[in-house]
């Protein structure tokens, strides 16, 4: 692990100091989160290509990722960008020994908010993915089944020798998901984390990076310390009006509010009946989600480089000449940084992609930024974003079996069931959405200031618009990794209401502020309480644990190997490939399997044919565990005159004859 955290260290080091190129107005906490993110996606970038040149990923990969990570340090050698260092530095301590010396009530209230945070942020990474005597476990029931995916991802890149990339849930394909986040975390397993580690550190770095990066673009949407330090925490309790449900839980169990809460497993923002659907951004996006966690992040600085942009004063006469130019751009980098990240979100979360393209679009429409003098950064942001995203979603794509038509269909009313479209949204988004109204009147009449904030976030009323008309993947639940940008782009605005009213001098208003505040978060708090010290939920017992173990040992890292189609296979651990993994996850990602199925059936039933069937796919080792024996009625008298090639417990297996 020591490893791991020292890749970070110099990847957080590179990344803060290139931030001095093109964010050069950042405050130094949301600078460093600033680094962290862009150090680590640009280590990750390098890495991999590296890996894939090599077939492996190993120290020679890292140490080249490592390199590039650091080589912005070499900015430093500017007499400019050192003495910004040193004024942020001094800025810092100064405002540290101030806040030690002569502490005041705004001291306590932001030490005690950091804490809270981190706090927060740690329980519930800590439960993402961690060891119990008897096995490996989650704390979040709506990660149960996309963990293990993840996890064979992250461990696919880490032993399993996956280069180049090939979707290992589905040997054979390339990937039509998003993978860069659990390459991150196959980085820190190189670099001597275990797997629980690997997905512990990505989930603790990105999460804590996300919170600050928020905070400081809501304090530049909306200029109040109140809304930029509600806007987080609008985001992380995000949820409807599922709370209610808390009290009928009371009322039939008789022992009042928190023991129907500590006694009960129910979820207040999404369930798997009824309502309520639009789940926590924390408890059923980012983290189940790994890719979103990272592109939400990239997005963040992205939106808010776009914010600075639109700052700037009307540009000198425009240049005659390619040197002139190539000039302005170097004096201005911020949107060839935005376009930069913006490119290699295909490969980080593909939603989060379209989202910052399109409302970088119509940011630019609104403002008009097609103006003389105006339009050429927008053109360097476009350019640059096509020219990295193009390659980047090619290789993301590679090889890819899936059905692209799957992922775009009309679809009227997301995921509502039989509830008509009003009610639905009352009940998920709760006071969110009057709230929203109020903000965009308010607005639009220039009572929170000026327009600039409204015409700034009209865009993202689009993300409650499409897709609640289109489908956007084949599940449509799915559509909720576009709606959630909705939701994160309105905040800023409905935080800076309730921080008006609680401004107000009427203390009628400022209980009215924190009512509402409860309420639009308490469903929220509710399910990441629930994630951070609720039940546990087993993964991957101890003997499925000692046969990965023994898999990897015995077995080659590109091996196909045959399993049940579950979703947490111990196999997983092991990074080799699985001819047919969990159908959810396949018809999620657009993959027809209904043919592998069928084969897969056929061999572990030991059909005439099975032999051929084996050859046919390049099966090397077949899987006979308690899950094959419960889902597939596994015949196992067929296999009784195969090797045995590892065996734990009720785990064998087989290496198939003539591979």
């Amino acid at each position: 692990m020591i490893g791991a955290v020292l890749l970070v260290l110099v990847a957080a080091a590179g990344g803060t100091a290139a931030s001095y190129l093109f964010d050069r107005e950042a405050p130094a906490y949301a600078r460093v989160a600033t680094g962290v993110v862009v150090g680590l996606t640009v280590l990750a970038f390098s890495a991999f290509a590296t890996a894939w040149l090599l077939g492996s990923l190993g120290a020679t990969s890292l140490a080249i990722g490592t390199f590039v990570a650091a080589v912005p340090l070499l900015v430093l050698r500017r007499p400019a960008i050192r003495a910004m260092v040193a004024a942020d530095v001094a800025v810092s301590r100064e405002r540290l020994a101030a806040g030690i010396r002569r502490p005041t009530l705004s001291t306590i209230v932001t030490v005690a908010y950091v804490v809270a945070l981190a706090a927060g942020v740690w329980l519930v990474a800590d439960r993402t993915f961690f060891h119990a005597a008897d096995g490996l476990y989650i704390g979040n029931v709506n990660n149960l089944g996309d963990l293990p995916y993840h996890v064979q991802i992250t461990a696919s890149f880490a032993y399993g020798e996956n280069f180049p990339p090939q979707n290992p849930v589905f040997a054979g394909s390339g990937f039509s998901y998003h993978y860069i986040a659990d390459f991150v975390a196959a980085i820190f397993v190189a670099a001597g984390a275990d797997l629980v580690g690997g997905i512990l550190l990505v989930s603790v770095i990105f999460s804590a990076a996300l919170l600050p990066l928020i905070h400081r673009w809501a304090r530049d949407l909306t200029g109040k310390p109140a809304a930029a330090r509600l806007t987080p925490l609008i985001l992380v309790f995000s949820g409807g009006l599922g709370w209610l449900t808390l009290f009928d839980q009371a009322r039939q169990g008789e022992n009042g509010i928190v023991a129907a809460f500590a006694d009960g497993d129910a979820r207040y923002t999404m369930a798997y009946e009824g309502i309520l659907r639009f789940g926590n951004a924390v408890t059923a996006l980012l983290i189940p989600q790994r890719g979103l966690l990272l592109g939400m992040c990239l997005a963040v600085i992205v939106l808010t480089l776009l914010w600075r942009h639109l700052d700037e004063p009307d540009p000198a006469p425009r240049p005659t000449s390619a040197r002139g130019w190539l000039a302005r751009i170097a004096a201005e980098p911020r949107m060839l940084a935005a376009g930069l990240m913006t490119g290699i979100l295909p490969i980080v979360h593909v939603h989060t992609f379209a989202v910052v393209l399109g409302t970088a679009f119509f940011i630019g429409v609104l403002f008009r930024e097609w103006r003389m003098g105006r339009w050429w950064p927008w053109v360097v942001y476009v350019i640059t974003t096509l020219l990295i995203a193009g390659p980047v979603a090619f290789v993301t794509a590679r090889g890819s079996q899936a059905n692209v038509g799957s992922f775009v269909g009309f679809e009227l009313g997301w995921d509502r069931g039989q509830s008509d479209p009003l009610t639905f949204w009352l009940v998920n988004a709760g006071v969110f959405i009057p709230l929203l109204v109020i903000g965009l009147v308010l607005a639009y009449q220039g009572r929170l200031g000026s327009r600039k904030l409204l015409l700034y976030t009209l865009p993202f009323v689009i993300w409650f618009i499409v897709p609640n008309v289109l489908r956007l993947a084949p599940w449509l639940w799915d559509n909720i990794k576009v709606l959630i940008y909705w939701w994160l782009g309105a905040a800023p605005l409905v935080a800076l209401v309730l921080a008006r009213m609680w401004e107000d001098r009427s203390r009628a208003l400022k209980l009215y502020a924190v009512g509402l505040a409860v309420v639009l978060m308490a469903a929220g708090a509710l399910d990441v309480a629930r994630a951070s010290i609720g039940p546990e939920y087993q993964e991957f017992d101890a003997d499925g644990i000692a046969f990965s173990a023994a898999v990897r040992e015995q077995t080659e890292p590109e091996a196909v190997v045959l399993t049940a189609p579950v979703f947490n296979s111990p196999v997983f651990l092991t990074g080799r490939r699985i001819f047919m993994g969990y159908a959810g996850f396949l018809w999620a990602n657009g993959l027809a399997y209904t043919d592998r199925e069928v084969d897969l059936r056929a061999i572990y039933a030991g059909e005439p044919g099975a032999e051929e069937l084996l050859r046919r796919h390049g099966i090397a080792y077949v899987v006979l565990g308690p899950q094959e024996r419960r889902e597939v009625s596994a015949n196992e008298a067929y296999f009784a005159d195969f090797p045995v090639a590892a065996e734990v417990g009720e785990y064998r297996l087989y290496a198939v004859p003539g591979e």
